[in-house]
């Protein structure tokens, strides 16, 4: 069957199982526009989006740009715009894949079915419905490497920057995605393609993307002090760092739940800090809440708490080096759980759990209990476990005997790597959705993989 008839069989699949999914329940949570930590004030976003932007200190700004720019045209049809918005970000990952996937693997049926796993997993429909920016990061990845693939191809300025630029938008999107994380990439790509046509075009992107990036962590360093594009890397840290850890001297930061409200840490933060702010924008910076009475975590006050927490993280990883390894090693472990068991998931799954646990081999549906829960949260983790250990496995023994690898798989793989290395280290109970972020690229992985396997099991002469 050839490439068109199988486009229109994931287009006509796709339209069909969110027919399903809509008449099952599922459909766009936008509660998440006021209740998110990572959003800013609805009013901001509406009437005040360049300012709100400008000294937006928590987060890279092109998820915010998107929503207010998305609130500001759409209006009372903004709801419907951000669900259409979200499908179609699905259904372009899906055709990404398929794309990316026929150019490496001779066996037809493969991209097919790999693409089609992706559009009808629990966790894409789930996701497709959640206000957040899970989907367009794995969208942002999927454009790099389809053009990675491209520039082997034409060295053309265009495809350099849609290597590049995508990567970029990474950064100002998810602050994961650090700049010295681009630095790395761009170079490594540089390494590769140095004896290239394209490389000339490649240093201009990189150059382009750095100056892009940079100049928002010139911009925080500028206003708050902060070299970064988020300010709450302490938190972050604390989080796993606490896990499991009580302490009950209410004089130390870390006695109180990182992200808690402003309230909670006044006795912790010099009261005249906030003066060099007022005026700025007092809406964002300095209000303890923002509609409906949610948490506003871009108040100000909340970097000085966030060197706080970060101060206190590595004093207790220095003096309790085995229980911060015990916590790395169970947020490991999570990274590999189903994508459906993150928190705020976990009421849409249940719509569809039926589905979700024969798919997502998701266990959790069947808990009583925290200790239960625990338990059956690390059996599901097993299937996923050993299918990422056969792939990698599979595919570096391979590149080993050809002694070739192509610089999209490294960069794919340098790419899984780093986002389990810093979601393990920082978060806890929430990896298991970055690595669905970076799904589609370990479904580039094992599609080639199986590809191969098949080939020599039918004395087919595979792709290079």
């Amino acid at each position: 069957m050839g490439g068109l008839p199988q486009v229109w069989i994931l287009v006509g699949v796709f339209i069909f199982s969110r027919i399903i999914a809509l008449l099952l329940g599922l459909h766009m949570n936008i509660w998440a526009l006021t209740a998110y930590w990572q959003y800013l004030n609805p009013e901001t976003l509406r009437n005040h989006l360049l300012n709100g932007l400008w000294y937006d200190h928590v987060q890279p700004p092109v998820f915010n740009l998107l929503l207010g720019f998305i609130l500001k045209t759409g209006g009372s049809y903004s709801p419907i715009l951000f669900a259409l918005l979200l499908k179609m970000i699905s259904l372009l990952n899906g055709l990404l894949l398929f794309s990316v996937i026929r150019k490496l693997v001779t066996v037809p049926w493969i991209p097919l079915l790999i693409a089609l796993a992706y559009l009808l997993s629990p966790a894409t429909l789930i996701f497709e419905c959640e206000l957040f920016y899970t989907t367009t990061i794995s969208l942002l990845l999927l454009i790099s490497v389809y053009y990675i693939v491209r520039i082997t191809e034409s060295g053309t300025v265009w495809n350099a920057f849609g290597v590049i630029i995508p990567l970029a938008l990474l950064c100002l999107t998810r602050s994961l995605y650090h700049i010295i994380w681009l630095f790395f990439i761009a170079a490594f790509l540089l390494f590769c393609f140095r004896k290239k046509p394209v490389f000339n075009n490649l240093i201009l992107a990189s150059l382009a993307g750095l100056v892009i990036v940079g100049s928002w962590y010139v911009k925080n360093k500028i206003l708050f002090g902060k070299l970064t594009s988020s300010t709450w890397i302490g938190m972050n840290l604390a989080r796993n760092v606490f896990h499991d850890n009580e302490v009950t001297d209410s004089n130390r930061i870390e006695a109180y739940e990182p992200f808690s409200s402003i309230r909670v840490y006044r006795k912790f933060v010099d009261q005249r800090y906030e003066n060099k702010f007022r005026g700025l924008n007092d809406r964002d910076l300095l209000q303890e809440d923002k509609e409906d009475s949610i948490m506003n975590l871009s108040e100000v006050s909340y970097i000085p708490v966030s060197d706080l927490y970060l101060k206190a993280s590595l004093i207790h990883i220095k003096s309790h080096p085995v229980a911060y390894a015990k916590n790395v090693l169970q947020s490991s472990l999570l990274y590999f759980t189903p994508a459906t068991m993150y928190s705020l998931a976990v009421e849409q799954s249940e719509k569809i759990k039926y589905f979700d646990i024969p798919y997502s081999f998701n266990l959790t549906h069947f808990a009583n209990g925290k200790m239960q829960r625990r338990i059956l949260l690390t059996i599901s983790a097993i299937p996923k476990l050993v299918l990422y250990l056969f792939v990698f496995f599979v595919f570096i023994r391979s590149s080993i005997h050809y002694r070739s690898i192509s610089p999209m798989n490294l960069f794919i793989l340098l790419t899984i790597a780093f986002v389990f290395g810093i979601s393990s280290l920082f978060e806890h109970y929430e990896n298991m959705r970055f690595r669905f972020e970076t799904e589609p690229l370990f479904l580039i992985l094992a599609a080639q993989v199986f590809s191969r396997i098949y080939s020599e099991k039918k004395g087919l002469k595979p792709k290079a």
